[in-house]
């Protein structure tokens, strides 16, 4: 039975599983490309009453927007507070949610969490010894600038990328697709300050503080007593035997400075995760959780696209530099040819 049926949101109530709801009649047409999100979790995952689904779908910038502030309403977020966004491609789904160092190999294959971990640590030494010629002399000043940067450009780490602008992670779900789009997208939002009690409050967060406490009264010197946020950091081989600074396991959420215009531009902000992969996915599926995905129909991209040109929000906004206007004058040039 379909409780409401529009354009933002679809909502769905059924007996039974996810395999009567795909085949009714009324989920045809333009809501096929999202039937592989319909799914129930949580404590409702083997009930037999009555369920309720909601899948929401926006086709249009005006649609988003309002679908965005239905989420913020819903959560009652104050409006003076921050809501955070990602884009993904629908194409990508066994990687959703994770960051680029653990994502799985073209056979579906991922080495164990130790080894990554390993390699992690590599890349960033090296990123440590080459960026400093490469890069404006005043964006690092420490590990952490480095950390940051190497996510910015491109280098796999255990950092997520988020924005706390609406529109500009809307620009990422759209832009780079082929014509005609392949495949649809996915942004999905987060309360930060519901996620971050909820960090605060677990035990693994605990242990780590504790541990770090025991390495710094062994260590006291050439670290402060609170940073225990370092065992986020990639670790060297001599850190990694040490029992105290291993890497937590839950995610903690950062609000790195804006070192340079393109992460100011981006409204970034980064969550970085611990050994858990799929700490993320798992907890979205939660049945009260804060992290929700709008879906973008990949038959409403090109109108999203150009909505989003409309408002001011292109390749050159988001990337403020030669190689974004470059971008953005080839996009022109595409539409024109």
């Amino acid at each position: 039975m379909v409780q409401s049926l529009s354009l933002r949101t679809l909502e769905i109530t059924h007996k039974t599983g996810t395999l009567e709801i795909a085949h009714c009649p009324l989920l045809a047409g333009p809501y096929s490309p999202v039937l592989h999100q319909v799914s129930f979790s949580g404590r409702y995952a083997n009930c037999s009453s009555l369920l309720s689904v909601s899948l929401k779908i926006s086709r249009s910038l005006g649609e988003y927007l309002s679908t965005v502030g239905e989420i913020r309403r819903r959560w009652n977020v104050s409006k003076h507070l921050e809501l955070w966004f990602r884009a993904e491609d629908t194409s990508h789904r066994k990687t959703h949610l994770q960051p680029g160092i653990y994502r799985q190999r073209e056979s579906g294959l991922r080495r164990s969490v130790d080894k990554l971990l390993e390699i992690e640590n590599d890349l960033y030494e090296e990123f440590g010894r080459c960026a400093t010629q490469l890069s404006d002399a005043n964006s690092i000043h420490d590990e952490w600038d480095s950390y940051f940067l190497m996510q910015h450009h491109g280098a796999p780490t255990r950092l997520l990328d988020w924005s706390d602008g609406a529109l500009i992670s809307l620009h990422f779900a759209v832009r780079d697709k082929p014509t005609p789009p392949k495949s649809g997208s996915l942004v999905y939002v987060l309360d930060p300050y519901w996620l971050g009690e909820l960090l605060r409050q677990h035990p693994d967060r605990k242990d780590a503080e504790e541990r770090w406490k025991k390495y710094w009264k062994k260590n006291p010197t050439g670290v402060d007593e609170g940073e225990w946020e370092r065992l986020y950091l990639p670790s060297d081989e001599d850190d990694a035997k040490e029992p105290l600074l291993a890497t937590p396991e839950t995610p903690m959420l950062w609000d790195s400075p804006h070192v340079t215009r393109r992460v100011a531009a981006q409204r970034s902000r980064f969550m970085i995760f611990g050994t858990d992969p799929s700490w993320l996915v798992k907890m979205e599926k939660e049945e009260r959780s804060r992290l929700v995905s709008i879906t973008i129909p990949r038959g409403s991209i090109n109108r999203i696209t150009q909505e989003l040109k409309d408002a001011g929000i292109t390749e050159s906004v988001v990337y403020p530099d030669l190689d974004g206007l470059g971008r953005e004058l080839k996009q022109v040039w595409k539409m024109r040819r």
